[in-house]
């Protein structure tokens, strides 16, 4: 009798061993599930044991402690940042005001150039201020619709020859990639191709003189030797 009450005991206690078991995915929470949340069970488990009198008394209470886990799905694909528009496609200003010391030219700001190429452009402007230079930006940035409505322009107003020996296409025009700027009048680009490349720019064509294109490694190696045209 009281053998057959033991073995009745423990079935129970193996019932609910297996039931606690079942709690969580395969049984237990993994360890490196941050919404893992420990669970405590009190489960009254009747055991049994002979008295000194041979009665079967009902004894205690098994605690048992397990840990659930509550998963949370995070698997949204992160959203990549915009991108930068092609610089190419960015547009020079348009409608500006004139050269205050020569009015035949415009004198834009240098929008849309490149930051450094910008910051080069105020460091020439600052200089020039400095010696008594009046310098003016007659153009600098474009994008690739305003380079070939100028090289078209040209070859209406020209002759498809001229176009070729004072403009270029887009993809070849520094003009484009925010790196050229147009300077006058003539005093003003005299003095910045006298600077030799000291302030990041060089006169470009020799058919050009108001043509300068910045590079940083200018002011370092000097300005290179310069084209008859921008055809070459």
């Amino acid at each position: 009798m009281i053998a057959r009450r033991v073995r009745g005991a423990m079935a129970l206690l193996g019932a609910a061993s297996v039931l606690l078991a079942g709690c969580g995915p395969g049984g237990r929470a993994s360890a490196a599930d941050p919404t893992a949340t420990a669970t405590t069970v009190s489960t009254a488990v009747p055991t049994t044991a002979p008295s000194s009198s041979g009665a079967v008394s009902t004894v205690s209470t098994t605690t048992v402690s397990t840990t659930t886990s509550s998963t949370t799905s995070a698997a949204s694909a992160a959203t990549p940042p915009p991108s930068a528009p092609d610089q190419g496609d960015v547009p020079g200003p348009e409608g500006t005001g004139r050269c205050a010391v020569d009015t035949r030219y415009t004198d834009e700001p240098a929008t849309g150039l490149l930051p450094e190429v910008a910051a080069a452009w105020a460091a020439v402007l600052a200089e020039a201020a400095q010696v008594g230079v009046d310098v003016c930006l007659a153009d600098g940035k474009r994008s690739r619709a305003q380079q070939q409505q100028i090289r078209d322009e040209y070859v209406r107003d020209y002759g498809e020859a001229m176009a070729e020996q004072y403009t270029l296409p887009p993809e070849r025009s520094a003009h484009v990639t925010g790196t050229a700027v147009d300077v006058q009048p003539r005093a003003a680009s005299n003095w910045l191709e006298g600077s030799a490349g000291r302030l990041g720019f060089c006169r470009t064509y020799d058919n050009e003189p108001w043509h300068f294109e910045f590079d940083a490694t200018f002011a370092v190696t000097g300005c290179p030797a310069r084209l008859p045209s921008p055809n070459g």
